[in-house]
């Protein structure tokens, strides 16, 4: 009895290290090169203060979260309400509106979020809210949302909630890195480019706070805006600096966002049909599909790109054996297209 569970206790552990596997055909890269200059600044999208009738977060939490983990801006979206914005001083926190579009019938025929001009479809492959109406270009999809994202496969998450609370007393914030694992990136990939996507693309946290206890000396948020900020965060790359939230807006809906599961950025860019990608990790393996399909082991990868939609995601990997890759770890996602003139539509 005791071996049955020594072994069932082994292939527990030997799961939570080495999955996901993946079996691919990767092209090593060994060039190296520099990146152009990019202004890069972080932001936080989709979240939900006490504004909100679901959620009992305070403003206050979100910029100290913000402080802890060196997050640049914070979109809030609060439902049909933008309260916030009396709270938004610091010109670091921008108000935004969740809105549920319906017809006259009171059917749901999707997701919207609204911040000045910007707006986002939200929960785009979630059954309840997928967008029923004009796919607008100049509308970003919320190709990741963390929440749907964490909740969509519940034994998976189960597997992996019951060490990351096991250990959270010990590694404090270092155990929730193991969470990224539930996020299946590569289903979100294809989802966008099976429907026919072609929207730039944004990540969404969708937090919410479900307790809240606030005594003298203490104060407890489950689950904690420090630890959405964790998981996953926006990367902007511009051109130009940003110096306001108007600024901001802007160069989110002509740049390219770069969603990250990791603190540290990746870059992704192009000259003329080639497309660049720069990680911070070596032991790197990207995914490019769209009308053609790539996979490159490496830091620094190039490649050149037909006409078409691409997506463009990364994980970081624990061990490879061959074509095997053990232990993968989602880095980043993001999405453009290229067109004849050779230049990203974002």
């Amino acid at each position: 009895m005791i071996w049955f569970v020594i072994v069932l206790l082994a292939s527990y552990l030997a799961f939570l290290y080495l999955y996901p596997i993946k079996w691919v055909k990767a092209r090593r890269s060994k060039e190296f090169f520099e990146p152009p200059d990019f202004y890069v600044y972080s932001y936080e999208f989709h979240i939900h203060t006490q504004f909100s009738y679901d959620s009992l977060g305070k403003p206050e939490d979100i910029k100290m979260s913000m402080y802890s983990e060196d997050i640049d801006y914070a979109i809030i979206t609060d439902h049909d309400t933008d309260a916030i914005k009396h709270f938004c001083d610091e010109q670091k926190m921008i108000a935004g509106v969740e809105r549920k579009i319906t017809d006259h019938k009171g059917k749901i025929l999707g997701d919207l979020i609204e911040i000045d001009d910007l707006k986002v479809i939200a929960h785009p492959f979630k059954e309840k809210y997928r967008w029923k109406l004009s796919r607008d270009k100049d509308y970003l999809l919320e190709i990741i949302n963390l929440k749907d994202a964490l909740l969509e496969n519940k034994f998976i998450l189960f597997l992996y909630l019951l060490p990351t609370l096991i250990t959270f007393p010990i590694l404090k914030e270092r155990s929730l890195s193991l969470l990224r694992k539930v996020i299946n990136i590569e289903k979100y990939a294809r989802a966008y480019l099976k429907e026919g996507w072609n929207n730039p693309v944004i990540g969404g946290l969708d937090h919410h706070v479900k307790i809240y206890i606030r005594e003298v000396g203490m104060r407890f948020l489950f689950p904690h805006y420090r630890h959405s900020f964790m998981l996953m965060r926006n990367f902007l790359l511009s051109k130009e600096k940003i110096a306001s939230v108007k600024e901001l807006i802007t160069a989110i809906k002509s740049n390219l966002t770069i969603i990250s599961f990791i603190p540290k950025p990746s870059l992704v860019w192009k000259e003329g049909k080639k497309l660049f990608v720069q990680t911070p990790y070596d032991n790197s393996i990207v995914f490019v599909e769209g009308t053609q399909k790539n996979c490159f082991e490496g830091s620094c990868v190039s490649t050149e790109l037909n006409d078409g939609v691409f997506v463009v995601y990364a994980y970081r990997y624990l061990l490879k054996v061959g074509r095997l890759y053990l232990g993968l770890k989602p880095m980043f996602i993001t999405a453009l297209e290229v067109g004849k003139d050779g230049d990203a539509l974002a």
